[in-house]
């Protein structure tokens, strides 16, 4: 027969081989759910970035189509007009920028060459009072004329050439409309190229098996067309709205005049929208200061309930522009970080592991308890094998001896005769008692018994068992004192006569055993009551119990032949029985430490 420990290598390997590949399988499906829940906030994100981007271009799209369709003659303070005959008007009207400006513009201007910058809004002097008579605010003007002034500081007439657009008339979008606004970062162009380039990838990753990424590109680009597309249609209809008034202006202007694309532009750290306009042979730049810190305010407050951490930063190189986060109408992207998880802190995938550990940690604890029991149950039977063998073999040795010399009348001393007949009696009543104890222990071990319980006085309990327990001393040579008061011999309880017989048996028996060597021969037995229990005290004079020996005192099987051999005969199998049949019993079977010599053990028995 293999080692325990050989057994337990075993289990252990086999627990930690499981433990690992249940761990490595753990790791990764945290990792997918972990995965799988990112995705899906990354896709909520997306969602959110698109609902804010379209409200956010639908709140500039008015304002911006309406200053990209304003006429070349209204950046004149003082306008001519005709009627539809060609004959001039009765008077020269102000320019509809005087009185109907953007809130999100600080100032239109008109820069020409040599940076000769004008704006209606700061009309000249001779022109004020003009201005303030038809309606225009005179503090209004004054701010214009401040603002322009600041302009002119900032910017010039050639870095505004520089970033717009050569075409000088207005080129066609992907829906056949003349395209009036044009975001200098990305254009229409350049978003088709991307989707064939998209459509390509696709193609190659379905050949080669590999996860679609393109749709995400292709769906972002497309929402942009689409916003950029409403953008130059809200331009279109402020161009219808302000048709009658461009018929008037260009019929009374003799001058050839090409307007390009408005686009809006960061110069530096200002925001512009600007377009070339061809006066015949002088190219000169038209548009509006816009007021950033204002229209990031109003933009990000629009989209507030939507994405609430979000900000807007200026894109000023292309090449670094996310198109899947811009702005049709403005050079901006948005910027939104990853929401937190609103989720519950155990996801399904989680709770799922965490049962699956639960049951793993279960059965593998359930396994080793099982093995435990098995390997204890074996070396308890090897030990009862050993001691019960060796317990048997001295009795039956002297019983083989004595009756074969009785059988053949070799013993004709009838003295000599009659001690080895007590021998005999007394080594049958040991093996009568060893086999008694073994019964008694097999059938608890079968399961708690029902002890036939029957109401009887201590003084009973003693004439039933005083005189076994008498002949027992007396076999060690040693003297049973029974010390109990009249009040504890009057008491009755209910239980099993023969159970408590059985105890006190094996404690008188193991004071015999391991006293037999004390001076003092006494083996006291003391009742004692109150009102609800009653106690019986075996004590002895021998060496005691020491502190380690009391650990595995009630342990069946815990003496090996060798211990039995050099201390006393038995195969430690009494007070593991007496301790089982003291609970059956409703009572309790301890050691209670003395400072004297000797051993004390008390069996308590409720009334």
């Amino acid at each position: 027969m293999r080692k325990p420990a050989h057994y337990w290598i075993c289990y252990f390997a086999a627990c930690t081989v499981v433990l690992m590949a249940m761990g490595w399988l753990t790791i990764k499906a945290i990792e997918l759910d972990r995965a799988e829940a990112l995705a899906r906030r990354q896709a909520d994100l997306e969602e959110a970035v698109g609902r804010a981007l379209w409200r956010m271009d639908v709140k500039l799209m008015p304002h911006l189509a309406r200053e990209a369709a304003r006429p070349y003659a209204v950046y004149r303070s003082l306008l001519n007009t005709t009627d539809a005959k060609g004959n001039a008007g009765e008077s020269p009207q102000l320019s509809p920028l005087l009185t109907d400006r953007s809130e999100f513009v600080v100032v239109n201007y008109q820069v020409e060459p040599g940076d000769l910058w004008s704006s209606p809004q700061a009309p000249a002097e001779a022109m004020y009072r003009l201005a303030c008579d038809n309606g225009a605010s005179a503090l209004e003007m004054a701010a214009c004329t401040s603002a322009l002034g600041n302009l002119q500081a900032l910017i010039s007439y050639d870095e505004l050439a520089e970033s717009l657009p050569t075409e000088s008339s207005p080129a066609r979008d992907a829906f056949g409309n003349a395209r009036l606004l044009r975001n200098s970062m990305i254009d229409i162009e350049d978003i088709a190229q991307a989707e064939n380039a998209d459509q390509n990838q696709q193609l190659q990753q379905r050949i080669t098996s590999s996860p679609d990424r393109g749709n995400g590109r292709s769906s972002r680009s497309n929402d942009y067309i689409n916003r950029d597309a409403a953008m130059n249609s809200y331009a279109q209809e402020a161009v219808s709205q302000q048709l009658p008034m461009l018929q008037a202006f260009n019929a009374s202007n003799r001058e050839s005049v090409i307007e390009g694309v408005s686009q809006p532009l960061w110069i530096g750290e200002q925001l512009v929208l600007a377009r070339r306009v061809d006066v015949g042979e002088k190219v000169v730049i038209q548009g509006c200061w816009l007021d950033w810190p204002k229209l990031q305010a109003n933009l990000v407050d629009e989209v507030r309930d939507v994405l609430p951490d979000a900000t807007l930063e200026p894109v000023l190189d292309s090449s670094r522009a996310q198109i899947g986060r811009m702005l049709a109408t403005l050079p901006v992207q948005l910027v939104a970080t990853l929401p937190t998880s609103t989720t519950a802190s155990w996801s399904a995938m989680q709770v799922s592991l965490a049962i699956a550990w639960t049951c793993v940690l279960i059965a593998a604890f359930a396994a080793g308890v099982l093995l435990h029991g098995v390997l204890s149950l074996s070396e308890r039977r090897g030990a009862f094998v050993s001691a019960v063998t060796h317990e048997l073999r001295t009795p039956l040795t002297t019983f083989r001896m004595y009756s074969e010399m009785l059988a053949k009348d070799m013993v004709p001393d009838k003295a000599k005769r009659q001690s080895y007949l007590d021998t005999l009696r007394v080594e049958a009543d040991r093996l009568s008692h060893l086999v008694e104890n073994v019964l008694s222990y097999a059938k608890l071990e079968r399961g708690p018994q029902r002890p036939s319980r029957e109401e009887l006085s201590v003084a009973d309990i003693l004439d039933r068992t005083g005189e076994r327990l008498a002949d027992r001393a007396r076999q060690a040579e040693m003297q049973l004192v029974i010390d109990a008061t009249d009040d504890a011999r009057e008491s009755t309880i209910k239980t099993d006569p023969a159970a408590v017989e059985q105890i006190l048996f094996n404690l008188v028996d193991n004071a015999c055993k391991y006293a037999a060597r004390a001076k003092d021969r006494r083996v006291h037995l003391a009742v004692s009551n109150d009102a609800k229990k009653l106690r019986f005290q075996v004590r002895d004079h021998g060496p005691g119990i020491s502190p380690r020996e009391a650990k595995a005192l009630f342990r069946p099987f815990s003496k090996s032949v060798d211990e039995a051999a050099h201390s006393a005969p038995g195969v430690g199998l009494g007070l593991a029985l007496c301790q089982r049949l003291a609970p059956d019993l409703g009572g309790r079977l301890e050691w209670i430490p003395t400072d004297e010599a000797g051993a004390m053990f008390q069996l308590t028995l409720p009334k």
